[in-house]
């Protein structure tokens, strides 16, 4: 498979980072241009959706993504599954391709989702994100299949949930 070249981009900053599917069937943009934070997740259902060591996301504002807009929600499939937590994750997807855009997390009380909705990093357009700048965070470490590499910030499970361990050397020890 050949990869396609990049398309110029604008000297303007986008209103949101432009994010499809493989197929193109889903398109559309982020809600702001910036994202709220980036992260590498360990966990095995990350591992296991995007059929590699980790997953990574970049995290927006829930209010600003929901509710929907009607031609998009009408397009995306979801899939469902609980979380470690008690709650439910809704993982939307396109029904043609397979390919995962965004998750968002609705809290043990079934009502309330959480602050933060996580984008798939590969579904954004390549050339819009700030890998290098963002990615330094690694989540549910715990899970890891890969050895961690030096001056990575790592939680074992989320951050608020236990304190972060830089990655210190050469074999990749906590410290």
């Amino acid at each position: 498979m050949a990869d396609s070249l990049p398309s110029p981009q604008p000297t303007e900053p986008p209103a949101g980072l432009p994010v499809s599917c493989q197929c193109g069937n889903i398109t559309l943009t982020t809600p702001t241009p910036s994202p709220m934070g980036m992260s590498y997740c360990h966990c095995t259902t990350c591992r296991k959706q995007s059929g590699s060591a980790f997953g990574a996301s970049v995290y927006f504002p829930t209010d600003l993504v929901f509710p929907l807009p009607r031609d998009l929600e009408a397009k995306l499939a979801v899939f469902e599954h609980p979380t470690d937590s008690g709650g439910t994750m809704r993982c939307f997807f396109c029904p043609k391709c397979g390919v995962r855009i965004f998750n968002a997390a609705v809290l043990a009380d079934g009502r309330t989702m959480r602050e933060m909705v996580a984008f798939k990093a590969g579904a954004i357009e390549e050339g819009w994100l700030d890998w290098k700048g963002l990615g330094k965070e690694h989540v549910f470490t715990r899970s890891a299949v890969i050895e961690l590499a030096e001056g990575w910030v790592c939680y074992e499970t989320m951050p608020g949930e236990g304190p972060a361990v830089v990655v210190k050397g050469e074999k990749g020890e906590r410290g």
